[in-house]
Parts: C-alpha cells; structure tokens; sequence
C-alpha cells in the first residue's frame, strides 16, 4: 500500500454505528452532522454525535423523526447555524 494512501487512512477519525438506547442517559449528545438516508422502503435521518468523550458516534434516529427534519434544518446543522443536541431521559 502507498505511504502516503495508508497515513491519510489513519488521519479519519474511527465512527462506531451504535443504537440510541445504548447513549448514556441524561447526558448531551451534540449533533455535529446530519444526513437524510433513504432505502427502497423508508427514509430515516443518520446523525453524527460527538459525545462527552469526544468520540464520533452514528445512530439512526426513529423513521417518525424523518418528517420532522426538513432539508433547510439537516443544511443548518451541518452548517452550524443550528445547534442540536440529544438528551435521553427515562
């Protein structure tokens, strides 16, 4: 393998997919990326999370969140003009 390839592969931060109920409870959850993901059935938004650790994390948010996020907000998010931030709570 290149170098130069192999170091920029080390420069990508690791993302683990987890599933929402695994996060920490009453603990932030910043949001620091968006996407709309849709398959032949269903469209869901996949965001990116930035836990206290400082560690990247993906979850899939429930397909009922899919209607609530337009494009202009899933846009402001990755822009930063929206903060959005994820608090589970039991």
């Amino acid at each position: 393998m290149d170098t130069k390839l192999s170091q920029k592969f080390q420069l990508v931060p690791s993302v683990q997919f987890v599933r929402i109920k695994l996060l920490e409870i009453n603990k932030p959850h910043h949001v620091i990326f968006a996407r709309r993901h849709i398959s032949q059935f269903v469209s869901s938004i996949l965001v990116t999370l930035q836990t206290e650790e400082e560690i990247n994390v993906k979850i899939y948010l429930d397909m009922r969140y899919s209607n609530v996020f337009e494009d202009s907000d899933i846009e402001d998010i990755n822009t930063g003009k929206k903060k959005l931030q994820i608090n589970l709570y039991r």
